[in-house]
């Protein structure tokens, strides 16, 4: 499973910190999707916020399993990158999840700590390494990634039938879209996925520091991270709020800011057509 997380973790922390892919390997994505290419910029950001509000609204629910399993995916790949061993990943029909793994010998508190922390900034990081693949043209070597993630998880990580339902139906849904649906159609998928994870992310990130607050002691990340460093659980959460909200705000500008003045156009348009 290491070099498994190695290659799913790279590419994202890649496209994630703006560096963009190297040379070698952009030129082969080009070669295998030659027909790849950039979404308008009204529809980047438009089906952007559209996820955004998405995720923002009691339809959140309808996706929130997508949210879940890219959570904790963040859990499982990142203990392989450290040298833990994933064991399996379950998924609840409440959207609750959980993944396990088994440490070497001498893991010690810090790597511990990284894995634990690692979920709830997943979504975002993986909202953000989207809206970069979108607009370096790679909308359609992004939706393949995804889908194989997917199936990665399916193969090797999902142990409960209902994770396993979900997960295949989602993946198979994926590599439909990537196979049949126009390109500008995919940037569409992408951008609203991006602008969800990036809301869910917040959304998932705030629970927590609510639950420690109420329910003090229920095993969360934060608590389990302020446990090893004798620190308060509450200034864990507050972390990850701040970390995931971060995430999230800095790839919606990405999405939205630069075409701003380009929607206000569209949008008068669609005003003065109507």
């Amino acid at each position: 499973m290491w070099l498994i997380s190695v290659l799913i973790l790279i590419p994202v922390c890649y496209l994630a910190l703006g560096r963009g892919l190297p040379v070698e390997l952009a030129d082969r994505l080009k070669e295998v999707f030659p027909q790849d290419q950039v979404p308008t910029s009204q529809a980047l950001a438009i089906a952007f916020v559209g996820g955004l509000f998405i995720g923002g609204t009691p339809f959140h629910s309808i996706f929130r399993y997508l949210a879940t399993v890219v959570h904790e995916l963040g859990h499982a790949f990142t203990a392989g990158i450290l040298g833990g061993r994933p064991k399996n990943i379950t998924i609840a029909p409440s959207a609750s999840g959980l993944a396990t793994y088994q440490p070497p010998i001498g893991w010690g508190r810090g790597r511990a700590s990284l894995v634990s922390f690692a979920g709830y900034p997943a979504p975002a990081i993986a909202s953000l390494a989207a809206v970069r693949s979108l607009q370096q043209g790679q909308t359609v070597s992004w939706f393949f990634f995804a889908t194989g993630t997917l199936a990665i998880a399916i193969v090797f990580l999902i142990r409960n039938w209902w994770g396993f339902f979900w997960t295949a139906t989602a993946s198979t849904g994926a590599y439909f879209a990537a196979t049949n649906l126009p390109i500008q159609t995919l940037g569409w998928i992408i951008a609203g996925i991006a602008g969800y994870l990036a809301m869910e992310g917040y959304r998932h990130s705030w629970q927590q520091v609510q639950l420690i607050k109420r329910m003090p002691g229920v095993g969360c990340d934060a608590e389990h991270i302020a446990y090893w460093w004798k620190q308060n659980p509450r200034f864990i959460g507050s972390l990850h709020l701040i970390f995931v909200t971060g995430i999230g705000i800095y790839s919606s500008y990405l999405a939205i800011n630069p075409y701003w003045n380009e929607i206000l156009d569209w949008f008068k348009q669609l005003l003065e057509t109507n």
